[in-house]
């Protein structure tokens, strides 16, 4: 079907597709990704149609409130956007960015468009990306009604090694701080200083390995090669791999194209990946934070990153993530909490608590399954106030799924967290 048919077909939002056709169509898209992007881009949205929608109803958010000082806001860290993405590349400009976050109730959305790797050792591109991501703030600050928060980010783009979303620091002032001269005798340099800055880093779709397919994309090797490979690797990987604050545990387009459809099993990969992270927070000795992000690069959004935040503020929003304040996929998780056997005070996620041998928790809004050291310890229902019993008194890494929201880690033990 010529792509201006499928678009006038289609109205813009909300389109009700049976699910084989659903089907059929998300596959296809994967396969039309390497000949024809803008017809892909119709295809992929109507796919997307069927994807998870949260409930972002007055109830829920109020229900999930912990006092005056503080709220859950609901975003996507993860969003393209063209310009200054190519045109082949994300199919929405600022304008319908802005329109779109506001249809879905967004609080805040990371703009992430590419950029290659190392551009940072060349002036002619470290020039270009600066006056690229000046003109999407300008077009921001003249379009946007003050909705939806939006932070100019990136999406460092290494196809040999990885995908890195990068945000909240100021890169004029980090590529002040670092030369070209001197970030080519030193790549790590540059994302050092951006996390000097205030900068938060974000290890994208990070087990996306290559499926043994017949469509192209699903071929793909999408993954964090630290993650799904032997080193050595180059010194910026080795450096976003122990700086990096968080991990892309829920990609909206891996979980609904790739793991619903093709593998037949749509949590795999955000539950295999809070496992990794848990993981990863053990053998690293430090905290790291679940993120979501939708990937979109065309006419689709949804809330993926819920944080509990003191302010409704790319300050408050940045705040939120590097306190480890976080749920994904929906907002119920974000209301998990926990104590040791025999307190009287609760601590959500992000928290950290002392050494213990049995907490209590509980949690609202679904079915709660919590999880210590990334496996299974307890199951309840909504409100239900749950005995687990940890491993050991050592530290130990504490999440729940509520629902169908997955919450961030409450750290027990762990001299790291505190």
């Amino acid at each position: 079907m010529p792509a201006n048919l499928l678009g006038m077909q289609l109205p813009r939002r909300r389109r009700l597709v049976a699910g084989m056709i659903t089907a059929g169509l998300a596959i296809g898209a994967l396969g039309l990704a390497s000949c024809s992007r803008p017809v892909s881009h119709y295809a992929v949205e109507v796919a997307m149609t069927s994807a998870y929608r949260p409930d972002t109803g007055g109830t829920l958010w109020q229900h999930q409130k912990k006092g005056p000082a503080e709220e859950v806001l609901a975003g996507d860290m993860h969003c393209h956007v063209s310009p200054p993405d190519h045109p082949l590349e994300a199919s929405r400009d600022p304008e319908a960015t802005i329109a779109l976050a506001r249809e879905e109730q967004l609080d805040f959305v990371v703009l992430t468009p590419h950029v290659p790797a190392r551009f940072f050792e060349d002036d002619g591109l470290r020039s270009a990306v600066l006056a690229e991501q000046d003109e999407l703030r300008r077009k921001l600050a003249a379009q946007s009604d003050g909705r939806t928060v939006f932070v100019l980010g990136m999406e460092y783009t290494d196809h040999t090694y990885g995908h890195v979303g990068a945000a909240f620091a100021d890169l004029r002032a980090v590529l002040s701080d670092v030369s070209a001269a001197e970030a080519r005798a030193n790549p790590a340099r540059f994302f050092e200083r951006f996390v000097a800055r205030g900068g938060l880093l974000v290890i994208h779709h990070p087990l996306s390995v290559p499926l043994d397919s017949s469509i192209p994309m699903a071929r793909a090797n999408l993954s964090w090669r630290p993650f799904t490979d032997q080193g050595p690797f180059p010194a910026e990987i080795e450096a976003v791999n122990r700086l990096a604050f968080g991990i892309e545990a829920y990609n909206m387009v891996v979980t609904h194209l790739r793991d619903r459809y093709l593998l037949g099993d749509t949590p795999r990969s955000l539950r295999e990946t809070l496992i990794r992270e848990d993981q990863e927070i053990l053998r690293q000795g430090r905290r790291l934070v679940p993120v979501g992000g939708t990937d979109s690069h065309s006419d689709y959004l949804r809330p993926a990153t819920f944080v509990r935040a003191a302010a409704r503020s790319e300050v408050g929003i940045r705040d939120a993530l590097a306190g480890g304040r976080t749920c994904v996929r929906s907002a119920e998780a974000c209301s998990f909490e926990v104590r040791a056997a025999g307190d009287s005070m609760f601590r959500g996620v992000g928290a950290s608590l002392a050494a213990a041998t049995t907490l209590e928790a509980r949690a609202s809004g679904g079915e709660v399954e919590v999880m210590v050291n990334g496996e299974s310890a307890a199951r309840g229902e909504d409100g239900e106030l749950l005995r687990v019993t940890l491993p050991g008194s050592g530290c130990n890494v504490v999440r729940a799924r509520v629902g169908e929201g997955y919450s961030a880690p409450i750290y027990v033990g762990c001299a790291f967290a505190d």
